[in-house]
Formats: C-alpha cells, structure tokens, sequence
C-alpha cells in the first residue's frame, strides 16, 4: 500500500525528500545529545540517624520500622538494609519493569514521612536519596586568596542562586567541600557548680527562645496587620545576653557569657574538604536537564562564567575542573565523522562496481535514510551519543545491501523487456520501501 501511494504521488513524495534533507541536518545541529547512553538507576537509599543508640536498637526501633513501611509499595522487588551504631542504611531497589520512577520515589518519599512518628523521638529522618545516577556536566572550582571556607561558601550560594536563574536547562547545582559551622556553647563546670545551675535546663532555655513562629494576624479598622514575634537569635552577642536564672536566689539571672563561652566554628569532626592544585575550595557540580541541548548549555555556561570571574570580589576565582560538553562533543563528531567516512566510501565503491547512475541512486539512499533516522530520534526522544551512532554506522550494511539487491532486481526487470513503472512497482512491493520504489521512478 505504501509504495502503491509513493508510485502514484511522486511530487507528494519529491517534496517529502526534499523536506527531510532539510529538517535532518537543522535536527541534528540542535539534536540533544550526551556522551553515552543513560542508564536507568532503580535504586534508591533511605537513611536515618539516631546518635549513640547500638546497632542492635537501631535495627529493632528504625530499621526494621522503615522495612515494614517500605514494603507496602509494591513496585519494590528488594530490600536490603545495613543497621550499624547511630544509623540505619536501607536500599531499595525498583522491580525491572517499572519504567516510570518519579511516581515511584514520590510514594516512597510520602511513605516515610508517615513512619516518622513511629520512630523514636530524636531520629533524624529518614532522608530518602534517589540522585545517584546523576552526572555533572561542569564542575567548576572556587578558590580563594585570604577567605575562610565560610565567606568562600556565601560566594558559592551567591554563584549556585545566578546559575539556575542565567543558565537555562541546570537541573541540579551542588556545592561539595562546604564546612558547616556551628554554634559552640562551653560550661564553665566550676562556676555552674558553684552557682548550682543545671547544663540541661539552660540548653531548655536556649532552645526555647530561639523559635521563630507565627504571631498571628489582627484585624484593624480594616486593615490585617502581621504580628511578627522577636526573640530568636540573629547574632552571638544576642546569645551571650540570654538571661539564666541562678536557682534559690530569689530571681537573680545572669547573663550566659558570666558561666559559658559562646563561639561560632565549622562542625567536629569537620566534614570533607575538597582541594584543587593544592588550594583549599568548594567545588560547583552543575547537572543537567535530561533531554536539553548540551551545546546551548555549553554556550549559555560559557558566558556566565565570563561574567561571573569579572563581577567576583578581588581574591575569588573560578576554574573549570570537568567539562562534560567538551567530552560530548569530541565522542559525538569523532562517530560522526566516521559515519560520513562510511557514507563516502560506501558510495565511492558502489558508483566504481555498478556505475554511476545505479551507484548514485544506491548511494543517495544512505544519507536521505540517515536524515530520515535523525528526525524519527528527535521525534522518539532519542539522543545523539557513541550507542545511537555506533548502531547507524552498522545499519548502513543493511542499506547498502537493499540498495543492491533493488537496483539489480530493477535492472533484470527492464532487460526482460517490463515497463519502467510496471518493474518499479514489482520492486517496491518486493522491498516494502516506498522511498526505495519512488527513487527508482
């Protein structure tokens, strides 16, 4: 049916080539494409902490908890769970027929936030982690001549906020070598004991001012006025101020610096450093959205790293550690230049043994079937990467093949004295290939 129409239309048909080589080499040049094929990871980590409690409790109170939870979604086929001291490390991981994941992690994510109040009071999660398959398509350095790791990290969550809001198609920006700061409050053991003060009803005090909540609203002559309540603490000299009472005194308070040191430093133990040519840094992972152009990404980063090196204060720099797009685009064109090195070859050595009308109409079908293979990638969501064009290159054997055997089969037909359209559609009934049977008209 299909080569009867391409027979009967060969101007509808003309136009459609004619279209496709066109639209093929436009698609391609905006074609979404990646160095490899991406991998679909069905797994995903769920964690909770609980500081100090033994293994043993942690699998009885969390763990085991988190199982039963987690085994009422039904797409999960296994579980595997590892209770040590202080934490609970379960893996879960997606049954293979279950191609849509994101519903699948937003339930499990809703799942563990209704066991939450069957753990036991002071558990930290559990955090559900379902990233690990993503791959930075940047990793950019910030260092620094003179700053702190902390002043290095307000210009890093300045860079991360320009990034997602100057660069289009970031997914994901992570910041790795970041040391968190805390807090310290050091007892002055001698001086409580003396003044008979109890650490634990002071941290109750601290904890009990630093809240911030809602004040409410009130109603005024038509007028909703936010009540906004103050008392939290928005500095250290604020917190050396906190008044505690001394027991037995009647009301006597005392300020929290007469009976402690108040100090701000990064957490101890610290957590992971990160170095780049020696120099102490915070590294930048920008991840991509699946299925964007990398080469418009590339461009868009490119300029917002020349804006972003000149606007940084005087000391901060910028360099680019991995550059995936670079990495792309070197596995990309290398396939690509061989497969028009195939293409080439191809048609040198079919016009050399079958002469150059047949050779050119035998080798015109191998690049109008690859631009024609472009746009039903494009129109399939398939990208351009090394497994995609790898399968193109050897495909153009099957091609060249049909080609042969058509043209041969076309020319047997005309010997035998068959007229021109009459062979024509024999052949392309034979072959099914409406395009094979209208380049033969």
């Amino acid at each position: 049916m299909l080569t009867r129409i391409a027979l009967s239309n060969p101007m509808l048909m003309l136009a459609l080539v004619l279209m496709a080589m066109v639209a093929g080499p436009y698609s391609f040049l905006s074609h979404p494409s990646r160095e490899d094929p991406a991998i679909t990871i069905r797994t995903a980590a769920v964690t909770a902490q609980f500081p100090g409690m033994p293994a043993d409790k942690v699998e009885q109170l969390i763990t085991s908890v988190l199982e039963e939870k987690i085994r009422e979604i039904p797409e999960v086929n296994e579980i595997n769970s590892t209770s040590s001291t202080g934490q609970a490390l379960i893996s879960v991981e997606v049954a293979d027929q279950y191609t849509e994941l994101h519903p699948i992690w937003t339930k499990l994510r809703d799942k563990m936030d209704e066991v939450v109040p069957d753990l036991p009071d002071g558990t930290r999660g559990p955090n559900v982690d379902t990233d690990k398959g993503d791959v930075a398509m940047a990793t950019i350095a910030l260092t620094a001549d003179g700053y702190s790791n902390a002043e290095m990290h307000v210009a890093a969550k300045m860079l991360r906020r320009q990034l997602y809001a100057s660069v289009p198609g970031v997914r994901k920006v992570t910041l790795y070598g970041v040391l968190e700061q805390q807090v310290f409050v050091e007892f002055d053991n001698i001086r409580m004991s003396q003044l008979g003060l109890d650490p634990n009803a002071i941290i109750a005090a601290v904890q009990g001012q630093n809240v911030i909540q809602p004040g409410g609203r009130v109603e005024v002559e038509g007028q909703t006025l936010t009540i906004q309540p103050s008392g939290d603490f928005s500095s250290l000299d604020e917190l050396e101020t906190l008044s505690v009472a001394i027991p037995n005194e009647g009301g006597r308070a005392l300020y929290l610096r007469d009976i402690a040191s108040v100090s701000l430093a990064y957490q101890d133990p610290p957590g992971p450093h990160a170095y780049y040519n020696g120099e102490e840094a915070i590294v930048i992972g920008v991840s991509m959205i699946d299925g964007f152009d990398a080469n418009a990404f590339a461009r868009a980063l490119e300029a917002y790293l020349q804006q972003a090196r000149v606007a940084l204060p005087l000391g901060l720099s910028l360099d680019v550690i991995t550059y995936q797009p670079d990495e792309i685009k070197t596995a990309v064109f290398g396939v690509v230049n061989n497969l028009w090195q195939t293409v080439l070859i191809v048609l040198a050595v079919v016009v050399a043994f079958l002469g150059l009308r047949t050779g050119l109409i035998v080798g015109s079908m191998v690049p109008l079937v690859m631009v024609v293979t472009i746009l039903v990638m494009r129109w399939f969501g398939i990208d351009l990467e090394r497994m995609s064009l790898a399968s193109l290159i050897i495909a153009l054997g099957l091609l060249v093949d049909n080609g042969i055997v058509v043209a041969e089969e076309m020319q047997a037909r005309l010997a035998r004295g068959d007229e021109r359209s009459k062979a024509a559609k024999a052949v392309g009934a034979m072959m099914s290939g409406p395009l094979l049977a209208a380049s033969l008209t």
